[in-house]
């Protein structure tokens, strides 16, 4: 596929659904079909905002996914922060400026907050956006040019983005900050988002959503007690008759 040198570019970084639900599962092994449903719909949501905010959209995976991308990038194995370094450097590569790497867990991840990141970029090209998480993680990461370090950083942890803050001062990198935005990396985060603000995320996973709610809901209710039949009276055989006892001579 031919260069997209200059063109902003959003990358949605994930191992795919089937993979990240094996990873963290955030519904109990029944659902488990929803689940991969849900989290496909996120990772087309992603490039729909993308799309949306004016960016070149492209996947990193280890394996093609079906998506509807602009390009997929193979992701390589190994720990998390070399597998982020090789799929940016790989974008980078092929002419991505500025790039924008979100993953696909972030259903209130919107058109607005991609614009918000390139405005702040276009403001101070050196900087690096970071879209923290509440639970101390990263749901977006952009910047014009390579970030050095992300391989040291401790990712997946709950000091992720404390990790990735001390990484970019030491490289001189300043900073900018995205309003706080949830991603479903446990079961609670699922279950916060089923019972929070019904405009997170577009049609499709509005309707993933009522279909969850409405599936962990069957699941909870409690099961019906079966129903028991009276017992039926066996008939009772009629005792054979007995013949009289024969007459004894006088």
């Amino acid at each position: 596929m031919s260069s997209i040198a200059g063109t902003p570019t959003l990358l949605v970084f994930t191992l795919g659904a089937p993979a990240e639900r094996a990873r963290r599962p955030l519904l109990p092994r029944r659902l488990a079909p929803l689940e991969v449903g849900m989290r496909r719909a996120c990772a087309e949501e992603a490039l729909a905002a993308g799309r949306a905010a004016g960016l070149a959209v492209a996947v990193s995976s280890p394996a093609p996914l079906g998506l509807a991308a602009d390009f997929e990038l193979a992701q390589g194995r190994g720990p998390f922060g070399a597998r982020l370094d090789e799929a940016m450097a790989a974008a980078f590569a092929r002419g991505a400026a500025p790039l924008v790497v979100v993953g696909a867990d972030t259903p209130g991840l919107a058109a607005a907050h991609l614009r918000r990141a390139l405005d702040l970029l276009a403001a101070r090209p050196e900087a690096v956006v970071v879209g923290p998480s509440p639970d101390g993680g990263l749901y977006l990461l952009a910047a014009r040019r390579p970030i050095p370090g992300l391989a040291d950083v401790r990712w997946c942890r709950a000091d992720t983005l404390a990790s990735l803050l001390a990484a970019l001062r030491a490289a001189g990198r300043p900073v900018e900050l995205l309003p706080p935005l949830a991603d479903l990396d446990r079961p609670a985060d699922l279950a916060g988002w089923l019972s929070g603000e019904k405009g997170d995320g577009g049609v499709p996973l509005t309707l993933w959503r009522a279909l969850l709610a409405r599936a962990l809901a069957a699941l909870a209710r409690p099961p019906r007690p079966r129903r028991l039949d009276p017992p039926s009276a066996a008939p009772v055989p009629p005792l054979p008759a007995r013949a009289p006892p024969p007459l004894l001579p006088i």
